[in-house]
């Protein structure tokens, strides 16, 4: 079937060493009910059979284009290279290990459609286990933000430190191109829901499901220093300032939106934010490991250890 030069979708799919689940991730995109859309992959140098797979259905459809990286950009530039190299109206990422229902993009792309304000259509988001079952997770949905204000929509992706649902939905690519994108921290994806909803709102889109897969290779079961190096390889690992980090992008982002949202409101609801107790430890354990790294891990040991034998006692 003939395709107009521009597609109304583009989805990018940053893959590094991805065969175990990247087959099926990307037949689940080509099974969708709407067609008018390209799929980009950028391969971060993957040293496994990624690359051979990718190439495979690029070769069978032409809606497929595949691209390699010289060397491993980390995930953060990938993820960006994928939208940079996109062309659609709407603009969704793609994880490697996850699995679209068939009526995603057509239910998300209505969403959108209905009405100018949404910048993200987000699906309900279903687990998966490694082997495509059903497991018990499902993702608590967002509140609504219709009649929200945008310094209240930041509080609320501030406070909510992510949301896979809304990240993996589809956005309207104008308004993503106005944002900073992803930085090189873990972590950088929250600023970034943040920073949208800045820009206009996110809405449900009912019937439209994303099955996000668990496994033990997934970022976030990483430890903080093998998180840094897989979004940007050229880092220390010696501390990873993730908290640190996420409130100065979380900074520079209210003071870029400033007419959008007055600043001083947009900072106050920051300093609210970084007053919650846990975060404070976890500030101080990020200062500790610029004297120490030693210390810092010990200190976070113990402090993983109270918090299961706290959740153990009020579980009895």
């Amino acid at each position: 079937m003939e395709r107009s030069k521009s597609p109304r979708v583009s989805l990018g799919m940053p893959v590094y060493n991805g065969e175990n689940f990247v087959f099926e991730a990307i037949q689940s995109i080509l099974k969708q009910d709407f067609d008018d859309f390209e799929l980009v992959i950028t391969d971060n140098a993957s040293t496994d059979r990624t690359a051979d797979i990718c190439l495979e259905f690029a070769r069978r459809d032409k809606r497929v284009r595949y691209v390699r990286n010289a060397r491993n950009l980390g995930a953060a530039a990938n993820f960006n290279r994928a939208f940079e190299l996109s062309s659609g109206a709407y603009f969704k990422w793609c994880a490697h290990d996850d699995v679209l229902g068939s009526g995603f993009l057509m239910d998300c792309v209505r969403a959108l459609d209905g009405d100018s304000r949404h910048v993200i259509a987000y699906p309900r988001l279903l687990g998966i286990d490694e082997t495509g079952q059903l497991t018990p997770y499902v993702e608590r949905v967002l509140p609504d933000m219709q009649g929200s204000s945008p310094a209240s929509r930041f509080r609320l992706m501030v406070g909510a430190h992510g949301w896979d649902a809304a990240m993996f939905g589809l956005w309207r690519r104008d308004s993503l191109a106005k944002t900073t994108l992803h930085e090189p921290y873990y972590g950088s994806d929250c600023a970034l829901l943040a920073e949208m909803a800045l820009l206009g709102t996110f809405v449900r889109a009912p019937n439209a499901i994303l099955y996000s897969r668990d496994h033990p290779t997934r970022s976030v079961r990483l430890p903080s220093s093998e998180r840094l190096a897989w979004q940007n390889p050229d880092g220390s690992t010696a501390n990873a300032f993730e908290l640190s980090r996420r409130l100065k992008h979380l900074v520079a982002i209210a003071y870029r939106h400033r007419r959008t949202a007055p600043l001083g409101m947009t900072l106050f609801h920051l300093v609210l934010w970084i007053l919650d107790p846990l975060l404070i430890a976890r500030f101080f354990l990020e200062l500790v490991g610029v004297v120490s790294p030693q210390l810092r891990t010990k200190l976070r040991g113990a402090g993983l250890g109270a918090l299961k034998r706290i959740h153990a006692v009020s579980n009895r």
